[in-house]
């Protein structure tokens, strides 16, 4: 029995990091939002 194949293993290189760098990139703008906003509650 073979896997079945998902779209996401046919997607180009360029596209699957496209979505990594994007996905990081969000993730650490977030971490900057809640730090931010952790530093102007703690020390207004």
């Amino acid at each position: 029995m073979a896997p079945e194949e998902i779209p996401a293993d046919r997607a180009p290189l360029w596209q699957r990091l496209a979505w990594l760098a994007a996905i990081w990139a969000g993730s650490v703008a977030v971490l900057g939002v809640v730090a931010y906003g952790l530093r102007l509650w703690i020390a207004p």
